[in-house]
Formats: structure tokens, C-alpha cells, sequence
């Protein structure tokens, strides 16, 4: 059984209105997604490793490969996801082993920029 974690943005439909009544292209606000999709995805992946996260030495670097970067919806949605069943357990910890956290502390990193990068096409 796969768990993943979802995090979902309220507000979204408010926003993207927003945009529209500026007169943005959509490829404008894909490019955005696409970017800090792109971004989370390497940044996800280079703390995959034993020098950064996983320290214990058990890791042989096949949830680093199996993370992927998959646009959606028109090129409005992104989602990166490791493709290991074990995943959620290095990512939250179980109560026989220590959490590695890898992916939450990348998107707490660049939902920061994807902020900054949506409101500079708003501030334009």
C-alpha cells in the first residue's frame, strides 16, 4: 500500500482568477508550476543522500532515483513523489526507527520562491 502525503493550497481558484483578470497567459503560470515543480523534485533528491539526510547508512539511493516530477491538469498541477513502497516510513519515522525527513523540508523551502514567483506575475 502506497501513502503519500497531499498538500493542497486553498485559495488557488482565487488566485488564479486574479491572474486572469491581469490578462496572463496560462503558459505564464505553467512555467511557474513547472519551474518550482522541477525545483522540488532536485532539491527532494539531493537531501535524499547520506551525507545530508539519510545518515544511518541504510540508504542505497533507490528512493533518490525513484522520485519523479509529473505535471498534470493542463500544466497547473505538480507533483513529486518517491516511488518506494518504504517511503513513508523514512520520511515520518516508525516507532522502532528515527525520521529521515527529506521531502517535506524541500517543499517548506520552495513554497517560499513558488509565493514570490506567483506574486511577481500578480505585481506586474
Amino acid at each position: 500500500m502506497k501513502t503519500l502525503a497531499e498538500i493542497k493550497i486553498e485559495g488557488l481558484s482565487a488566485l488564479v482568477s486574479g491572474i486572469d483578470a491581469k490578462k496572463y497567459s496560462g503558459k505564464q503560470i505553467r512555467n511557474v508550476v513547472m519551474k518550482n515543480g522541477a525545483d522540488l523534485q532536485e532539491d527532494a533528491q539531493k537531501r535524499m543522500t547520506k551525507s545530508v539526510a539519510y545518515v544511518k547508512g541504510y540508504s542505497k539511493g533507490t528512493t533518490r532515483r525513484s522520485t519523479t516530477l509529473t505535471i498534470s491538469d493542463d500544466g497547473m498541477k505538480a507533483t513529486v513523489a518517491p516511488g518506494t513502497s518504504y517511503f513513508p516510513y523514512v520520511e515520518y519515522g516508525t516507532r522502532y526507527m528515527e525520521a529521515e525527513p527529506t521531502l517535506n523540508p524541500a517543499f517548506q523551502k520552495i513554497k517560499q520562491q513558488f509565493y514570490k514567483d506567483v506574486m511577481n506575475l500578480v505585481r506586474k
